[in-house]
Parts: C-alpha cells; sequence; structure tokens
C-alpha cells in the first residue's frame, strides 16, 4: 500500500529504491490474511480486506499480486496462496485452502510478465495433513515452477508436527530446485528445517551470528 505501485514503477523498482544491487525476495501478501482474518474476506476472486491505513476497501487478487510483485522487480516472487492456520481443525477448509492455491498458481503464473528475470515459487499448503501436503506437492510440481515453497508452518503447531510437514515434502521436491520452507523464527527451527532437506528459510528479523542474535529492528542495525 505505501510507497504505492505508481511510485515503485516511478524510480525503476525496489532494487534501485533502497540502492541494493543484490537479490530481493518479496512475499504475496497470503500471510495477511491469517494476520488480517477479521479484516478480510477469502473468496475464489481473491482477498477482501479493508485497508489498515484508512479502512478503505481493498481486493487482492493473484493477478494484482504479481503485478504488484513484477513493479517491484524482486528476483524472487511468491504466489498467492491461500493460507489457514495449521491448528485449523476445519478440514474441508483446509483442502479449500490447497486446492484453491493450486488455481490460483495457475493465475498467477498467467499473469507473471517478466518469467525470464523474476522467479515465481509456488507455495505447498494443505495444514497437517501429510497426505494433502504429498497432493499438493505433486500438483505443484507438474507446473514446473523455477522454486517450490513450504507454507502455512509455524501457526502453533507442535515441532514434531512441523518437522514430518517439512520432511514429507522435501521428500517429493526436486534436490535442483531451491526448497523454501517460509515462516520459521527460531535459531533451532533453521538447523532442523536444513537437516531435513531446505535450502532456503526466512526469519523475523533477526540477524544470526555466533552464540548470540543481533536484533536487527534495532536503530543502530537499521
Amino acid at each position: 500500500l505505501k510507497p504505492g505501485q505508481d511510485v515503485l514503477a516511478a524510480v525503476g523498482g525496489a532494487h534501485k529504491l533502497q540502492g541494493w544491487n543484490h537479490n530481493i525476495l518479496t512475499d504475496s501478501g497470503g500471510f495477511q490474511m491469517v494476520s488480517l482474518l477479521k479484516l478480510a474476506n477469502i473468496t475464489e476472486e481473491g482477498v477482501r480486506f479493508l485497508s489498515p491505513h484508512d479502512g478503505s476497501p481493498m481486493l487482492l487478487t493473484p493477478e494484482h499480486s504479481i503485478s504488484l510483485q513484477n513493479t517491484i522487480g524482486s528476483d524472487i516472487i511468491m504466489q498467492l496462496d491461500d493460507v489457514l492456520v495449521t491448528t485449523s481443525p476445519d478440514k474441508e477448509r483446509m483442502r479449500e485452502a490447497m486446492e484453491r492455491s493450486v488455481r490460483w498458481l495457475d493465475r498467477c503464473i498467467a499473469a507473471h510478465q517478466n518469467p525470464t528475470t523474476q522467479n515465481l515459487f509456488c507455495i505447498i499448503q494443505g495444514g497437517l495433513d501429510l497426505e494433502m501436503r504429498r497432493e499438493c506437492c505433486r500438483q505443484m510440481l507438474a507446473r514446473d515452477t523455477p522454486g517450490i515453497a513450504i507454507g502455512g508452518l509455524s501457526g502453533g503447531e507442535a515441532k514434531a508436527d512441523y518437522c514430518r510437514v517439512v520432511r514429507t515434502c522435501t521428500e517429493m521436491l526436486p534436490d535442483l530446485k531451491p526448497r523454501y520452507v517460509m515462516g520459521i523464527g527460531y535459531p533451532e527451527d533453521l538447523v532442523v528445517s536444513v537437516a531435513l532437506g531446505a535450502d532456503m528459510i526466512v526469519f523475523f528479523g533477526l540477524g544470526l551470528v555466533i552464540k548470540c542474535c543481533l536484533d536487527k529492528a534495532l536503530a543502530a542495525f537499521a
């Protein structure tokens, strides 16, 4: 929402805006479905939500998410997926989210304007249901995206369940494509995820150094 797509387009994308000549990865906005769920309504069309800035109604579709990320110019972009917290007991809704994520991936692929310069990653969903995760893996792999993410984790599930989901997915994924585990937040999760076959992780604003963590939110490290 800020600084806005027009501003990013005018300056030539996020690399120029930041003076950063290295890789950038952007998320699609799917995770915000969980964090802003009281303000959001998820349908096949996309996600309708209220702007956290002024309360105005907004619509995020797979096409709009990809358009935004194309304008940002990030090197890795994520599909818009239907994210449901792993601890949800609603199996029917979990299947709906998984199947919708596959359909939304098809829309993201069709909308992607820069496939040779921006790598679109699919996101595997399915909660803690291992068979649903396997089914999603098979469908996502058929789309042959440059990288694959394992999403919908760190929603309050037990560590053993987390490990089972990551292992189930990585065992099905090709060795020569990056395998990205989304949503982890603790140093031990990084080690475990790599041991289970992950190549990439996302971390909660911390920089890891020997024997401690540096909080990157501190002004001294901003």
